[in-house]
């Protein structure tokens, strides 16, 4: 027995199997008639299921913006750049650390 006869094939996969020996059993100018008109019924099928099924209609209604309360003043300046990195602000810090441990020194 081959490795295929051994495993548990499925029912499906019987049957598939089976219309497959028959479909290769064709005379091969019937064979390619049938898929023919298989495809072309598939086709048709799929153009038809745009009419049968519209897309959706997308409705959109204006959005009203909440009422803009009492403006606040923007905060105070802290002297660092609002596009600083944190990686950039460690560096700085020490950087000034150095710079004040080596002005210690002297």
């Amino acid at each position: 027995m081959t490795a295929n006869k051994l495993k548990d094939v499925s029912r499906f996969t019987r049957w598939v199997n089976e219309l497959d020996d028959k479909d290769k059993t064709l005379d091969p100018l019937k064979r390619k008639s049938k898929w023919i008109l298989i495809t072309a019924f598939l086709f048709a099928l799929f153009a038809i299921s745009f009419i049968w099924i519209p897309s959706g209609k997308i409705k959109s209604k204006k959005v009203e913006a909440p009422l803009a309360g009492p403006l606040t003043s923007a905060p105070a300046n802290t002297g660092r750049s609002a596009f600083e990195l944190p990686v950039d602000s460690f560096k700085n810090q020490l950087k000034t650390y150095i710079n004040e441990g080596t002005s210690d020194k002297k």
